[in-house]
């Protein structure tokens, strides 16, 4: 496709590889899209020693961030302050950018917006995560979350475009008390869908890294391990699946601050020759190996306003046990395209006991699902790139209507 205008475009985010997240692969397929589409983009990012994400980057063909360092906090790790030197502020005012994209409210997000307002950059900023939950569990204060979501509220009334994931992200952004106009920008995959032929050899690797016989379904699930992703609520689910005699074998593939906590869960219900914590992966060929092996993934999260493992699981037919309420059941039938089940260990566990009985019903809704949630990146860099060309014509300060009603 031919571009007609080039756009010099930062992307802003503490989130990037190494630091293994969402958003950091949001704002990765985002830059590298848009590059090859012949723009200039900088992903202006942390996630990790600024040194150490620079050896990252020369190891992974990366050449188009610039680097600050985040300095990891107790509670809250791998995530934490981020710390701008004067040679990172000042590399990054000299570029003359058309379009500013935040994908946090916090440190690199509050830089953007000191550049949009002096130098009349519009900006765009999503909406990706619930900060709500993560204030409340790292200050344990009502008093102080709201404080701190008044502070986040005005990083996006500050911005000249609001973008969230989903529908539901977006209803969770008004709760917060923002009134601005909404826009939704759905996530995408990196993953291709296999071959026949790619999938068989996929799905032989995969039970080859697990080691567990074939006959053996495998449950998966992707993504870090703390207690607001609702992996309570997954592992009291395998101990009731267990107590049924049901087979499995669960394969954790993350890291997170409560990892510990969970093993020693996993120990005390008895389940660890039935439970494997691979730790981080972050061979994309080993992650297609797990999806294509696996029978069912297990995703209770009521926390994540998009999940990118919905669009992954869904390019290899493998359908989610999702938890009603959440954004990922938010865009799935029951039966249909995904499962659903009450957000209570007995009805998940309950679930998981009659989907593992029924391993036809589990291929049916897999196949279901690649055809209606898979959507590439390629397809959703498209429709940014519109977007992108659109608020450059308007001008900065193009500003979001203010809703009087919703």
């Amino acid at each position: 496709m031919q571009v007609l205008e080039r756009l010099v475009v930062g992307q802003f985010s503490e989130s990037f590889p190494p630091l293994m997240d969402g958003v950091g692969f949001v704002v990765k397929n985002y830059s590298e899209l848009l590059l090859n589409k012949k723009h200039q983009v900088y992903a202006i990012v942390s996630g990790s020693v600024a040194e150490e994400g620079y050896e990252y980057d020369r190891n992974h063909g990366i050449d188009y961030t610039i680097r600050s360092t985040m300095v990891p906090l107790p509670g809250i790790s791998p995530y934490g302050i981020v710390v701008k030197n004067m040679e990172f502020r000042k590399e990054v005012r000299e570029i003359e950018f058309d379009i500013l994209h935040t994908h946090a409210p916090f440190f690199l997000g509050r830089f953007a917006e000191q550049l949009n307002r002096h130098k009349q950059i519009p900006l765009i900023s999503t909406f990706h995560s619930l900060y709500k939950d993560d204030f409340y569990g790292f200050t344990h204060s009502h008093t102080m979350t709201e404080h701190l979501i008044r502070m986040i509220l005005r990083h996006y009334n500050a911005a000249d475009e609001v973008w969230t994931p989903t529908e539901w992200s977006k209803r969770k952004l008004y709760g917060y008390g923002f009134d601005g106009e909404i826009q939704v920008v759905e996530n995408g995959c990196d993953l291709p869908v296999p071959t026949a032929q790619e999938y068989r050899t996929y799905a032989e690797e995969g039970h080859r890294i697990v080691g567990v016989p074939k006959q053996i379904p495998l449950l998966l699930y992707i993504g870090q391990l703390k207690k607001e992703k609702n992996l309570e609520l997954l592992i009291e689910a395998l101990a009731i699946a267990h107590a049924q005699h049901s087979q499995f074998h669960m394969v954790f593939v993350g890291s997170g601050p409560d990892t510990a906590y969970f093993k020693r869960m996993i120990d005390d219900l008895q389940l660890k020759s039935h439970v494997t914590f691979t730790g981080k992966i972050t061979d994309r060929e080993q992650i297609k190996a797990l999806l294509a092996a696996s029978s069912l993934f297990l995703f209770p999260s009521q926390y994540d306003t998009s999940a990118l493992v919905l669009r992954e699981a869904a390019a290899f037919s493998l359908p989610l046990l999702n938890t009603l309420g959440s954004s990922t059941a938010g865009v799935s039938t029951d039966n249909v395209n995904g499962f659903v089940a009450k957000n209570n260990a007995k009805d998940y566990g309950g679930r998981l006991v009659q989907l593992l009985g029924q391993p036809q019903l589990c291929k049916n809704v897999g196949l279901e699902a690649n055809k209606t949630l898979y959507r590439n990146w390629s397809d959703v860099v498209d429709e940014v790139e519109q977007r992108y060309l659109e608020l450059k014509a308007k001008g900065p300060k193009a500003k979001k209507k203010r809703l009087s009603s919703r």
